[in-house]
């Protein structure tokens, strides 16, 4: 066998691995990810949106919190790897996301179409449990999400501000017993006064001394 037949036959070994390894990743996915494109349509109306993910990065009714937004540039080079499955790329943006699967954390990408779905940094995003395949032999993914806001620093303040109404009262509760103690020692002051008397004993005692000397 010739040089050249060995590299067709290595080309088309690893082509067909390459297949083969979408195919059995098409199949994990389950049922629920190979729904029909008319079930997909009856399903549109839940969710905040729809966005397309890989296989590798479906983990349905799993919260997920958005960390960024890729710049142009990145973007970019993570669409054109799927060639003309996200044409023109500029209607689309790339986000990275971070799973939480409970046994650790995940990082994946949620594509977004503008607009499907509206998508920011800091929300918290659920992928439904049914999805359809966008292009099953670059293992797309499309699915229904729900979008929860993260936490805002104006719904922190109110926290804030119970927390400083609690130590102000704390204070004004501790500050009658500091009251009490000069109360006290306003009494202690008025019961000296008859120590005062003993005085008079010594002189009548010096009297004496003067009839018998």
């Amino acid at each position: 066998m010739s040089e050249e037949d060995q590299f067709d036959s290595g080309d088309s070994r690893r082509s067909f691995m390459k297949k083969g390894t979408l195919a059995a990743t098409a199949l994990a996915v389950g049922a629920g990810a190979s729904t029909s494109t008319a079930a997909a349509q009856e399903d549109d109306g839940d969710g905040d949106g729809e966005v397309v993910i890989t296989g590798r990065d479906y983990y349905p009714d799993v919260d997920a919190d958005v960390l960024a937004e890729l710049q142009t540039s990145n973007r970019d080079s993570v669409l054109e790897n799927f060639e003309e499955a996200f044409d023109p790329v500029d209607d689309w943006d790339v986000y990275i996301v971070q799973f939480d699967i409970g046994a650790g954390t995940v990082l994946g990408h949620l594509i977004v179409d503008e607009d499907e779905a509206e998508v920011s940094e800091g929300d918290t995003v659920t992928l439904a449990s049914d999805a359809s395949f966008r292009d099953a032999e670059a293992n797309l993914l499309e699915v229904d999400v729900s979008l929860g806001g993260g936490e805002t620093e104006d719904e922190e303040e109110p926290a804030e501000e119970e927390e400083q109404a609690e130590e102000e009262e704390q204070a004004e509760e501790e500050e009658p017993a500091e009251e009490e103690e000069p109360a006290e020692e306003e009494e202690q002051a008025e019961e000296e006064p008859p120590e005062e008397e003993q005085p008079e004993e010594e002189e009548e005692e010096d009297d004496d001394d003067g009839i018998f000397g």
